[in-house]
Parts: structure tokens; C-alpha cells; sequence
């Protein structure tokens, strides 16, 4: 018997992305769900499990989120917004 009370249940990234991925309604959000699941999945390791539960819950309300369409062109230049070093001046 399960302890349906006092956790979460366990669930796979690979689970998780196909949530996610029917929570996207448009072909740019769904291409998103991939790198998000991933860069979450990575960021797992250094995140307790409250802030990756956290960083889950972001990516499924950016998903709802009617107001938000991404274009293609944002995917192009996310590698370089996502920089963690300082600009250089």
C-alpha cells in the first residue's frame, strides 16, 4: 500500500516531459518542453527537491500561459541569455 497522503508520486523525466509536452499548445512550445525538462533535469542535482518541484511548476504555468508565444527566433538566441558569465564591458 502506498502512502498517498504524505508524498508526491514518483514520476520520470521522461514522464514528466510527456505532461508537460500536452500542456504545450503550440509547435514552438512543445520544441521548449525538451530543453526545459533537460536544463531542470541538470539543475536537479544542485536543487532541493521544493526548488525543482518549483522549476516544474514554472515551466507548466509558462505553458498555460495564453499570453505567452514564443518564435522561433527567441530559441536562437536563448543560448546566449542564458550565459552565466558577466558581460563584458
Amino acid at each position: 500500500m502506498t502512502d498517498t497522503e504524505g508524498r508526491v508520486p514518483d514520476i520520470s523525466w521522461a514522464q514528466l516531459q510527456t505532461v508537460l509536452l500536452a500542456l504545450a499548445d503550440t509547435p514552438m512550445k512543445r520544441m521548449m518542453v525538451q530543453h526545459l525538462v533537460e536544463g531542470t533535469r541538470k539543475q536537479a542535482t544542485f536543487l532541493s527537491p521544493e526548488c525543482t518541484f518549483r522549476e516544474i511548476l514554472h515551466i507548466g504555468a509558462a505553458l498555460l500561459d495564453s499570453g505567452f508565444q514564443p518564435v522561433e527566433s527567441d530559441m536562437n538566441t536563448s543560448a546566449a541569455s542564458c550565459s552565466s558569465s558577466p558581460l563584458r564591458q
